[in-house]
């Protein structure tokens, strides 16, 4: 099994960072750039499930969901990750931490099944960062 990790700082209030992946606004800032976010099902709690459509440019779409496993804010965030369709599920753990007034994650997804899983998402959860950094500044 193989994983990734990254940790990345963003210019906004630890609280703000912890809270845009518990509310719909994560479907404007998923996924890699062109492709538009749509969440179609969010329980922010333990053992509540999320799932996220994603859809390409070319038209086409994927979905992705999980459930929570851990809610601790503004610390901490651990969820499976599934591809509907793909029987791996993976878990991803966010942890969260300010830094003056802005917030440094540390991301560490793991389960893959294999390396070109785990790097077509490392080049996914980039894009998705930088999303996330340009929705936070907006």
């Amino acid at each position: 099994m193989s994983e990734l990790s990254m940790t990345r700082l963003f210019d906004a209030p630890v609280e703000r960072v912890f809270d845009a992946w518990l509310n719909k606004s994560w479907g404007a800032w998923a996924g890699p750039p062109g492709f538009r976010g749509e969440v179609l099902t969010l329980e922010p709690k333990v053992g509540g499930r999320y799932r996220i459509a994603m859809f390409r440019p070319d038209g086409g779409s994927s979905v992705v969901g999980g459930v929570y496993r851990e809610i601790d804010r503004p610390r901490r965030l651990v969820m499976s990750w599934q591809w509907e369709g793909d029987p791996n599920d993976t878990l991803i753990t966010l942890d969260f931490r300010a830094v003056g007034d802005k917030t440094q994650i540390s991301l560490k997804h793991e389960g893959f099944a294999t390396a070109d899983g785990r790097d077509n998402h490392q080049s996914g959860w980039v894009a998705t960062l930088d999303k996330l950094a340009a929705h936070l500044g907006g």
